[in-house]
């Protein structure tokens, strides 16, 4: 169950003022935005950098925010987002756009950017693969920014609850969220039905982090078909070698499938 905003803390920082930009990893576009005061930094992936796709990575996190009480009164963009200033004002209790002006830099979300960047490429370059699937790299931008979001940060509105947990009411349980590091390769066991048949009951798959859910299920993508899946039960062993060699070759095959 997620944990209720304080109604003290929630009546004193209903307001928000956020910033907002979009940075990119191996050349896919990111929205990332951040309030001040709940130091909650939120990312969504960009399918392209048109202002309808970049308007629906906004209302999403808007949303969220709403949803728990907070509402945000100004964000602060640089001007390349000039289009989308009239449909975010023109939202119900929408934001005011506060644009910067020419060769004007927004610092607060452009460190947060960098740090963003610096987390998603410690994180690949611990995985034993010479190239990885858009798919990982997506998924390992969400998975360091959701991580950063659940410790308390210096100068937030609360000693005690995390971004995560005032936003989102989420809380960090290890066994949860660190079971297993992402890019991690498993078995995931497969439950077909009926269970008399013949079908290999685990195949192999590479972890993309947690599901979200409360159970604790993990989200992977399986090496045969290069889908996504969700699974419940796995088992953590090293990549075979001829495995290994094989995800190497077939990395722009899977690209193909998994960005369908």
């Amino acid at each position: 169950n997620s944990d209720k905003v304080p109604t003290k803390l929630l009546n004193l920082h209903r307001e928000l003022f956020v910033t907002a930009d979009i940075f990119f990893i191996n050349k896919m576009p990111f929205f990332l935005m951040i309030s001040q005061k709940t130091c909650f930094t939120a990312v969504n992936h960009l399918v392209s950098r048109k202002v309808p796709d970049i308007f629906k990575a906004f209302e999403e996190i808007h949303q969220c925010h709403l949803q728990r009480g907070f509402r945000v009164t100004v964000i602060h963009m640089d001007g390349e987002f000039e289009p989308l200033k009239t449909m975010i004002e023109a939202m119900p209790g929408g934001p005011a756009v506060n644009l910067a002006s020419a060769s004007e830099h927004v610092p607060e979300i452009e460190r947060r950017v960098r740090v963003a960047k610096e987390r998603s490429r410690a994180v690949r370059h611990g995985m034993p693969f010479d190239r990885i699937p858009k798919l990982l790299t997506i998924c390992i931008a969400f998975f360091v920014v959701k991580m950063s979001n659940f410790f308390p940060p210096k100068g937030g509105i609360s000693e005690t609850l995390s971004p995560k947990t005032i936003v989102s009411g989420e809380t960090l349980d290890c066994k949860k969220h660190l079971c297993m590091p992402i890019g991690q390769h498993c078995q995931v066991h497969e439950e077909e039905q009926p269970r008399n048949s013949q079908l290999a009951r685990t195949r192999g798959a590479i972890s993309l982090g947690p599901s979200g859910n409360q159970q604790g299920g993990h989200r992977f993508v399986a090496l045969n078909t290069g889908k996504k899946i969700t699974r419940r039960s796995w088992d953590m062993i090293p990549m075979p070698d001829a495995e290994r060699t094989k995800f190497r070759t077939d990395v722009d095959k899977l690209q193909s499938i998994m960005m369908k």
